[in-house]
């Protein structure tokens, strides 16, 4: 069995809410923790900020899943007791936020490492393992409470409808396999660290941070160990972080993280997002 972490691609539109003033007196602003949020729901107006090649799941800023018209449609019959659709209201588009209400007790504590603020706040985890027996065969969508309110897991089910149905827009490069063994996971640590040390032997000259920035500008790709930075072809600026699948895991940041402001960069190769 296996789980993923549902993300969207970065290929997808992304929209935001027209006056964000409202986020404060409508429940889009607080915490979707795996409370129901119908009863005191009313939409809202939402824009495009950027048109992408898929719509199937439109990116929202604050990372709450969206669907189209057309997606609701097809998943509702099998995912209604697990999610409650919210409309919003979208120039020439029917746009629901997925509020998933379905929160599983499934952590497999003895696999999974965990940081904690003097040993007795919970921080988050350095290494998320399920406990697959606690997750019942006909679930599609699921929280867990340590982090109901940044994450929502799906399973094969629901992947497998996702892609009979050809919808388009997810990423599920995160994986939680229920095969993954002590020793596969050695392996994945292993394959990582060489992966890192291949960067290491194959850079060029190297140079500061402010040299970078100033690379990047002329649409060049910089990295520093498993960093990545480069512009998209709309000049939209991405930072990548190497993951444990040797893949890059890109985002848009509001700020950069100051560690990497001391770190020395040399040109690479462009990604293709």
């Amino acid at each position: 069995m296996k789980v993923y972490e549902l993300n969207v691609s970065l290929e997808t539109i992304r929209l935001a809410a027209v006056k964000s003033e409202v986020m404060s007196i409508h429940p889009i602003g607080s915490d979707f923790n795996g409370e129901s949020k119908i009863k005191g729901w009313w939409p809202i107006q939402v824009e495009t900020l950027h048109k992408n090649t898929y719509s199937d799941f439109p990116y929202y800023l604050t990372e709450i899943p969206l669907v189209s018209e057309k997606v609701k449609r097809i998943l509702e019959p099998y995912i209604a007791d697990e999610v409650e659709f919210l409309p919003l209201i979208h120039e020439g588009k029917n746009i629901y936020m997925v509020n998933v209400i379905n929160i599983l007790d499934c952590i497999d504590w003895q696999s999974s490492e965990v940081d904690w603020f003097k040993e007795k706040y919970f921080m988050g985890f350095i290494k998320l393992r399920f406990n697959f027996s606690k997750i019942p065969n006909n679930i599609y969508l699921f929280k867990i409470k340590e982090t109901s309110g940044t994450r929502v897991y799906i399973t094969d089910a629901f992947k497998e409808l996702i892609e009979r149905n050809h919808l388009q827009g997810l990423d599920l490069s995160v994986v939680y396999d229920s095969d993954f063994t002590e020793e596969k996971e050695q392996e994945q640590q292993q394959n990582y660290e060489a992966a890192l040390q291949a960067i290491e032997n194959s850079k060029g000259p190297e140079f500061s941070y402010e040299e970078a920035e100033l690379r990047v500008d002329q649409n060049k790709a910089v990295a520093s160990g498993k960093w990545r930075m480069q512009l998209d072809d709309k000049g939209n600026f991405w930072l990548g972080d190497l993951t444990l699948e040797l893949t890059y895991s890109w985002v848009r940041p509001v700020y950069i993280p100051p560690i990497l402001l001391g770190y020395q960069w040399h040109e690479t190769e462009r990604s293709k997002f």
